[in-house]
């Protein structure tokens, strides 16, 4: 995360304190912007809960130097924004609670954010109604369940959603009139109780463009890539998801050929 991104996002949440026009305030060291940080305080490798690797320790020096050039540039007064980090522990029963602790405090009036979106999820949805809104600005929260900006009416996602690769493999298939296709893709199936990882959001995006224009089942191969398997067998699996993509591409062909030989028999 650079330092103008972070620029960025201080002067989002300068012109956005109040989330409504009609409640602009200004903005001074006796009545400060409140930044809210809920993210892990270390680097959790975790590709479920924390799949950017997101944490207080890489983002806060970040922030010091981005609040430093905001003041330098004189955007707002110096000592005007006060940044509160909080270690959400990548859950998303403590990581919710953090945001209403800190509102019934009111000491938040902007959120930047959350590497778990199961805890992201909640606090977007409601922070329309708290008060004249609280604004969320966050680097997760890619995947299309999260498009609905009358649900999520106050989040702003910094990086571009699934649903822009979605749009541009369906205009790829249409361009390339495409027909055959399967999704191999890495996605660990040791605990079921963890939640889907950034693979298999990103997959459910594309196929959920991709079936507008062909609809096929029963089409995808999931491996996990972090396995302690030996490289053998590694690579005997995906000569495996290999072979079985191929049979499926041609016994798909050959079923369109019959269905064309009908058509003119």
């Amino acid at each position: 995360m650079s330092s103008p991104a972070v620029l960025l996002f201080l002067s989002a949440a300068l012109v956005l304190p109040s989330a409504r026009p009609s409640e602009f305030r200004g903005v001074t060291p006796v009545d400060p912007v409140y930044l809210v940080v809920p993210l892990p305080q270390n680097e959790i490798i975790d590709r479920a809960r924390n799949p950017f690797h997101l944490s207080i320790n890489k983002v806060r020096p970040v922030i010091d130097l981005a609040l430093e050039a905001a003041y330098e540039k004189q955007i707002v007064p110096r000592d005007s924004i006060i940044v509160t980090y909080r270690d959400t522990k990548t859950s998303d029963a403590h990581g919710p609670n953090i945001a209403v602790e800190l509102y019934v405090k009111k000491q938040m009036d902007c959120i930047i954010g959350y590497a778990y979106v199961y805890a992201l999820a909640p606090v977007a949805r409601m922070t329309p109604f708290w008060g004249n809104g609280i604004p969320v600005i966050t680097p997760i929260g890619l995947t299309m369940n999260l498009d609905d900006k009358t649900e999520y009416q106050l989040m702003t996602r910094i990086s571009s959603p699934y649903k822009l690769a979605a749009k541009a493999m369906k205009n790829l298939f249409l361009t390339q009139q495409w027909r055959q296709h399967v999704y191999m893709f890495h996605h660990p199936k040791t605990n079921p109780s963890l939640p889907v990882d950034e693979c298999f959001m990103l997959m459910a995006s594309v196929q959920s463009m991709v079936r507008e224009v062909i609809e096929m089942q029963h089409n995808y191969f999931v491996f996990n890539e972090d396995s302690v398997e030996p490289r053998e067998t590694k690579r005997a699996e995906y000569r495996k998801i290999l072979s079985q993509s191929s049979f499926i591409g041609k016994e798909t062909f050959k079923a369109q050929d019959v269905r064309s030989n009908e058509l003119f028999h």
